[in-house]
């Protein structure tokens, strides 16, 4: 009996490290896919993507103090963060890849792109107090009941996962089966081949901005019922977002994906069996041995894309 009732335990603890990695992976997948569309398409780490989900999110959490339904809120905010994405590649990324030399093109953008962070964050501080608030779901956020039992996964995780597998399938519906889609690819991958084919290259460039913005806002979204929002409170996602998008490979839209998950079991694995201080380690040594064995990444490409 007593046997009986220590299996039982290990396999709860078991699905609810299990259950919860599968959520949070989720959404570290969702930021690492925003930055390898950045990625992809302009050869730029956007390091501000989460300040840009942070921004978009108080605007839909200020909507929603005023009255406004949640969906209202959240199409907004998905609207804003594609608009905040374009905004930041025409008056910040374009004129710095024009006016910098080919020497400086890969480190200046990443510069500003963590300035363009440090702005957006103080902007938060000024319109909202550096206020920090809650966030509702729009789905049930309490254990699942299967068969009387209640599971350690919520019907807001589900969302969270179904969200992220459509993402997955649109955007790449979109890269390998529309126009512009594949012109983007071109674009990324040769921009004087491209504009000789007559593609527009820096209109590509402002749209992989404005999708990989929207994602951010997602992220944003999905990410802030469990952690409250603030100015800052996103930063942590986006370094661990960042190491599942090199883990996965900064090329690979499925990489990303695959990064996200994995890094979202490991933290959450670490976190059930070991103490909450091994997490950083874990996914140090996650990053390392996944470089060692493929440079690339899970599933990069090996030959290296010019910037």
């Amino acid at each position: 009996m007593r046997n009986e009732v220590l299996k039982r335990r290990t396999m709860n603890t078991f699905l609810t490290a299990l259950f919860n990695g599968t959520s949070r992976g989720a959404i570290f997948a969702l930021v690492a896919l925003g930055l390898v569309l950045v990625w992809r398409g302009s050869g730029v780490v956007n390091f501000a993507q989460m300040g840009q989900a942070m921004f978009t999110t108080y605007i839909a959490s200020t909507l929603i103090a005023h009255g406004n339904s949640y969906w209202i809120a959240f199409l907004v905010a998905l609207i804003a963060g594609g608009l905040l994405g374009g905004v930041v590649d025409i008056l910040v990324m374009r004129p710095l890849h024009k006016h910098s030399g080919s020497s400086l093109n890969a480190t200046i953008p990443i510069i500003a792109s963590l300035g363009i962070l440090g702005v957006l964050q103080a902007a938060a501080g000024m319109f909202w107090a550096g206020e920090e608030r809650g966030f509702p779901t729009p789905v049930n956020s309490l254990g699942l009941s299967i068969s009387g039992k209640v599971m350690p996964f919520t019907a807001f995780d589900l969302f969270v996962v179904g969200v992220v597998i459509i993402v997955l399938i649109a955007t790449t519906i979109f890269f390998t089966r529309t126009g512009v889609g594949l012109a983007m690819r071109a674009s990324a991958l040769n921009e004087e081949v491209a504009r000789l084919s007559g593609i527009k290259v820096h209109y590509m460039k402002v749209l992989s901005w404005m999708i990989s913005g929207s994602a951010s806002s997602l992220a944003g979204l999905l990410v802030t019922p469990a952690t409250n929002l603030s100015p800052n409170t996103l930063d942590l996602i986006l370094i661990i977002g960042f190491t599942a998008a090199v883990v996965g490979g900064l090329d690979s839209l499925p990489g990303a994906v695959i990064g996200g998950f994995a890094l979202g079991l490991v933290i959450s694995f670490v976190n059930v069996y070991l103490t909450p201080e091994n997490v950083f380690l874990a996914i140090l040594l996650t990053l390392v041995l996944v470089l060692i064995v493929r440079p690339q990444g899970i599933m990069g490409s090996k030959v290296g894309r010019r910037v």
